[in-house]
């Protein structure tokens, strides 16, 4: 669904330098009706894309709204074919309901055929969503901007790039920390008692909990963050633990991190193994009877190794090594035990 000509007169956001005066009016309970005056940016990359100015003077808003004159969107996530001219609107109408703002803009001149209603909502202490009213996309992050200096909407967009509604970010230390405590844990897994590995488990769930509290409060954002988790659940012990693995692996490709195509196969093949189906690629194995490793059960016939190669997987010549060295790390580990 691309911004055709009436959606794109829906979405046509934003503001003009003037202002005008609006009542704000509370239904029910509402948030301080200052937490939502400021200077509101939405960026996509380091681009500033839309500029929102509100001023509260005793509980009445006033504000504009800035975009570039022209964008396509097909689900508010991604856009395309932004225009380097820059055009305005003005809020005409707000009012508080609970702890939303609902504003109307219109573009000056033109009356209310061009009006656009937005639900605001305040997500932290300087950071906010704002939804467009009646139009099935995602809601867009903005974040309240400091400093003297006004932010501007940019205007160097290239009309045949496609750009992210992404800010950004630095990773989460304790993503990170998580997740080399998940990896310590596991330096010698062929030597590794059965008592060891049950204190291993439990630790593993207690990574799992605190890993779906981080995704749940938003605080992972880069590609390292997401192949991290996708570790930590790959590491779990159900079929739901390794599609979320994979999710999350698919995550971290698509914020362009090439090596997250390994930890998206192997969470593949774990999750078909744990519902009784082979895997396809290859990268599970496991201590089979007499302390042989195995792969079993595994379709060898449904992967090329030339896609195989595409993802960062070992051929199937070289599984076999690996089998051979599996093999030798649990017997050697079994004889020590003895």
């Amino acid at each position: 669904m691309f911004l055709q000509t009436g959606l794109r007169r829906h979405l046509q956001l934003l503001a003009v330098l003037c202002w005008v005066s609006v009542t704000a009016t509370c239904n029910g309970a509402t948030p301080s009706s200052e937490g939502f005056a400021g200077t509101w940016v939405m960026k996509l990359g380091d681009r500033n894309f839309i500029v929102l100015t509100l001023e509260n003077k005793r509980g009445s808003y006033s504000g504009t709204l800035s975009r570039p004159e022209h964008f396509e969107t097909s689900d508010g996530i991604g856009f395309s074919n932004i225009g380097r001219s820059g055009t305005q609107e003005v809020i005409v109408s707000a009012n508080l309901k609970d702890d939303h703002l609902l504003f109307v803009t219109e573009k000056p001149d033109e009356g209310e055929d061009e009006r656009s209603e937005y639900d605001m909502t305040l997500t932290g202490k300087d950071q906010a969503s704002i939804r467009i009213q009646g139009v099935p996309i995602e809601a867009w992050s903005f974040t309240r901007a400091g400093g003297s200096v006004a932010p501007t909407v940019a205007s160097d967009w290239d009309p045949q790039a496609n750009y992210p509604q992404e800010t950004e970010a630095i990773s989460s230390a304790e993503m990170k920390r998580i997740y080399e405590d998940d990896q310590e844990a596991r330096q010698d897994p062929a030597s590794m008692s059965e008592e060891r590995w049950a204190v291993v488990g439990r630790e593993d769930e207690q990574r799992r909990k605190r890993t779906h509290e981080l995704l749940a409060e938003g605080q992972l954002h880069t590609s390292e963050d997401f192949i991290r988790a996708a570790f930590i659940f790959q590491h779990g012990d159900t079929g739901n633990d390794y599609l979320l693995a994979h999710t999350l692996a698919m995550i971290a490709a698509a914020k362009g991190d090439a090596s997250a195509a390994w930890i998206g196969a192997a969470t593949l093949d774990r999750y078909l193994q744990s519902i009784g189906k082979p895997q396809i690629y290859g990268t599970q194995f496991k201590r089979g009877p007499e302390d042989v490793a195995t792969q079993e059960p595994f379709d060898r016939e449904v992967i090329a190794d030339a896609l195989r190669q595409q993802l960062g997987v070992r051929s199937l010549e070289v599984q076999q090594e690996e089998l051979r060295w599996w093999t030798e790390q649990f017997q050697s580990a079994e004889a020590e035990s003895n």
